[in-house]
């Protein structure tokens, strides 16, 4: 009986290895290029800040800072960091879109998913770039505020 199970199981073990052996047929295939996906492109784009301000909230900066019972002066120090935050970050902000439009292009190309994950890291990694920069002037912000008014600032900013 044991030799019997024995020529039975190396029957159904050599049978199975010849399944799983290459063919001629399988390199021709291999060599034919890939024309299409088999699944849609998926676009995926990342927007930046509605506003384009170093604040990073959806209410326009003029009505924060009205908001917060700011003076004349600091009103005028909260624009001058808004003009030089937009200056830094505008070329940074055009870099990520550009890069979001090259994603999307080797996605819908069929491109493989190792250069996939490099373009989305570098993506994120501009993005990073540009939240730190966001937090550098959101703090050089908040260092011409007085207690009250970075508590509403903060309490605007988490009802947004």
């Amino acid at each position: 009986m044991k030799k019997l199970s024995i020529l039975f199981l190396s029957f159904v073990c050599l049978s199975s290895l010849s399944v799983f052996a290459d063919s001629p047929c399988d390199k021709e295939m291999n060599l034919k290029p890939k024309t299409n996906c088999a699944k849609p492109c998926k676009k995926t784009y990342s927007p930046p800040c509605k506003s384009r301000c170093f604040l990073c909230t959806d209410i326009e900066i003029n009505m924060l800072l009205k908001q917060m019972c700011l003076s004349e002066t600091q009103i005028c120090n909260a624009h001058k960091i808004q003009d030089k935050y937009e200056q830094e970050v505008l070329s940074l902000c055009e870099r990520i879109d550009c890069e979001n439009v090259k994603y999307n292009q080797l996605k819908q190309a069929c491109a493989k998913n190792s250069e996939l994950r490099k373009q989305k890291r570098l993506i994120r990694k501009l993005e990073r770039k540009r939240k730190d920069i966001c937090k550098c002037y959101e703090k050089e912000f908040k260092t011409t505020l007085s207690k009250d008014q970075i508590k509403s600032y903060n309490k605007i900013k988490r009802n947004n």
